[in-house]
């Protein structure tokens, strides 16, 4: 990664946003609150804003004896100021007269012999079911942090704070581009020789569950010029590139050549020592980044986790990180061939839980099985020195939203 770090920018942008719309969005930047909240004393309970000093004494034996005045129904503030021996009815939320500094709850108190009075036989302390105001956020406090993923409670304390808009990272616009002449945009009724296109499907997916949005460009048969030509066309309205083709180093991969005339630096890595996916690679034009997706699901998907994913995310302020991770114990051995035992190795394995614990079981597959993603809920990184993965043995399970079932934890 640091080759592709050095010759690209994916530096978060700033855009205003509405709350009501910003569920699972990245803050751009710290959010400081313009109010207090809430904005002035509020009642914990149902019952009667009193002040304490009137009840410092009352007991069972030394019962007092206050006048109810009825106060200011919820969504108005209160206009009238409590006297002494007077109690303003007041509901739970509802702001505290002024000259109140406690609240009787309903239950504690009785109607008094006198019309319009109630009895309290409980000592009253100063603050007693009262919110104060400024309690849960002080003004100019800092209520959310840049970086942070908002959540539902997030927007619930931004409007509660009467903020409508609230600035976050743009998302990167990502293009795709299929590229090959056995590819066939029709599902039915495929002719003899060609294969469907379901690249751009599942690069789809994967883009908009690391937070980016996709941009699905038509197939591009194998010429160069017409390669040429859609890979600026890309480059002009995208942050990334994801150039979807077999990446082989054989005479008929195109893909160096295209990425050289589309600018400079060009092609920087053409093959890596990942299984599987070990031909993918990476070039860069003018600061933007080009992907190289191998033609098969498992290299697709590799490429995607160890250099798409953590692109995208450095656009969105989060470095270039790896998708998220899951503590696991390993349920059965796992033994790489010998030939790769200098390889990263991406292994796929189901999780299930025992108990408290997360149980992730290794499988191995052929490049070319699809359902050995949908059978399978995340994957394990095995360094280039390592080659076998014991029963037992504690681990982290990488869960790339977008093909794990464990997808939305810790997604965005």
């Amino acid at each position: 990664m640091g080759v592709l770090e050095r010759n690209i920018r994916a530096l978060p942008r700033r855009e205003v946003v509405l709350v009501a719309e910003s569920f699972g969005r990245v803050l751009y930047e710290d959010v400081a609150s313009k109010a207090d909240f809430p904005p002035a004393d509020s009642s914990q309970r149902d019952g009667y804003a009193v002040r304490s000093l009137d009840l410092a004494a009352a007991s069972e034996t030394n019962p007092a004896s206050l006048k109810v005045v009825r106060g200011a129904p919820l969504g108005a503030a209160p206009t009238a100021r409590v006297k002494s021996d007077e109690a303003h009815t007041v509901l739970t939320g509802g702001y505290i007269p002024a000259g109140a500094d406690a609240v009787v709850q309903s239950e504690n108190v009785r109607r008094g012999a006198e019309e319009g009075t109630i009895i309290v036989t409980e000592r009253v302390r100063k603050g007693q079911y009262v919110f104060p105001k400024g309690r849960d956020v002080k003004r100019g406090e800092v209520v959310l942090e840049r970086g942070r993923v908002l959540r539902a409670t997030d927007q619930v304390l931004l409007e509660s704070l009467h903020m409508d808009r609230v600035g976050v990272c743009r998302k990167p616009r990502v293009a795709i581009i299929p590229t090959g002449n056995e590819l066939s945009s029709r599902i039915r009724g495929t002719e003899p020789g060609k294969v469907v296109e379901t690249h751009g499907l599942l690069l789809s997916r994967l883009v908009e569950g690391a937070g980016g949005v996709p941009n699905l460009m038509p197939i591009v048969r194998d010429d160069l010029a017409l390669l040429v030509h859609s890979m600026r066309r890309a480059l002009k309205v995208a942050d990334l590139v994801l150039n979807s083709a077999g990446s082989s180093v054989g005479e008929a991969d195109l893909t160096e050549k295209v990425i050289a005339q589309s600018g400079k630096p060009g092609m920087l890595v053409h093959g890596m020592k990942v299984l599987q996916g070990r031909v993918m690679g990476f070039g860069a034009v003018d600061g933007k980044a080009i992907v190289i997706i191998p033609g098969r699901i498992a290299g697709a998907v590799n490429a995607f986790a160890v250099l798409g994913y953590p692109v995208i995310r450095s656009f969105l302020g989060r470095g270039f990180e790896g998708p998220p991770s899951l503590p696991a114990t390993v349920g059965s051995d796992w033994e790489a061939e010998s030939h790769y035992s200098d390889f990263l190795k991406l292994v796929y394995a189901r999780l299930r839980a025992e108990g408290t614990d997360l149980i992730a079981e290794p499988s191995w597959s052929t490049s070319e099985k699809i359902t050995h993603f949908t059978r399978n809920d995340g994957y394990i990184l095995v360094p280039e020195d390592k080659l076998s993965l014991k029963k037992g043995e504690r681990v982290l399970v990488h869960v790339l939203p977008g093909i794990s079932g464990y997808g939305s934890w810790g997604s965005l």
